[in-house]
């Protein structure tokens, strides 16, 4: 009796292993092992949000802090420089005048020369009303150096004389001021960058003398600064 109660017990304890075993088959154990994994991220990618056109790319790119006063154009390098003159204007017929045995001691010129303006200032105001304030003057100088003259404005005082005047390029405080009566010519070209002040008067017969200025020296004088400057 006690051997039949002792298999009975045995074949219990087999079954019940036997489901044990059912219940842990190998689906149940990927399927815990996908469990304990980390969970995927669900949120979407800078590249989806950029093609979606929720995420603005420009956003990242800092403005510039000093842009450019003049115009300038863009040249195949992606450089910038000035925009190419409308006229260039230059004294033709030059010959350096001897300062030597200048009787005017409060004159302060450095150097002087005597020529002809080309072209006319008539046929710059022709032009100049076409290009408008946007338009670029290079004016070539006896010393070989150059101004170009933008932001230009023309004021007319009758058929033929008038004034012109424009700010230096890249000078902030540089200005020329040109004015004329028929080929007569007078006027002055403020170069600040180079610290270059140049005086030009009619020399007549359609020519005119530009000078040199010397600015410490002028800045000092007294005799100039009760008169009004150079002659």
């Amino acid at each position: 009796m006690m051997n039949r109660n002792l298999a009975l017990c045995a074949l219990a304890l087999v079954l019940m292993g036997v489901f044990f075993l059912l219940k842990r088959s190998p689906d149940t154990e990927i399927s815990e092992k996908e469990t304990v994994e980390s969970p995927v991220s669900t949120f979407p990618s800078e590249e989806t949000l950029s093609e979606t056109g929720l995420v603005d790319d420009s956003l990242g790119d800092e403005p510039d802090e000093h842009p450019s006063e003049e115009p300038s154009v863009a040249t195949p390098g992606g450089s910038y420089a000035d925009p190419i003159p409308f006229e260039s204007v230059a004294m033709s017929e030059l010959e350096e005048v001897d300062l030597s045995n200048s009787g005017d001691v409060h004159s302060h010129k450095i150097r002087e020369w005597r020529g002809r303006i080309e072209p006319s200032l008539s046929t710059i105001k022709d032009l100049l009303e076409m290009e408008g304030e946007e338009g670029v003057l290079a004016i070539s100088l006896p010393d070989s150096s150059q101004v170009k003259v933008t932001r230009m404005r023309f004021e007319s005082f009758g058929p033929n004389q008038g004034v012109i005047s424009g700010k230096i390029l890249r000078d902030t405080f540089g200005e020329v001021v040109l004015s004329y009566v028929n080929q007569a010519v007078a006027g002055s070209i403020r170069d600040y960058r180079n610290d270059q002040v140049w005086e030009i008067r009619n020399a007549g017969g359609g020519r005119q003398f530009i000078a040199q200025v010397d600015v410490d020296a002028l800045g000092v004088c007294g005799v100039c600064a009760v008169h009004g400057g150079v002659e």
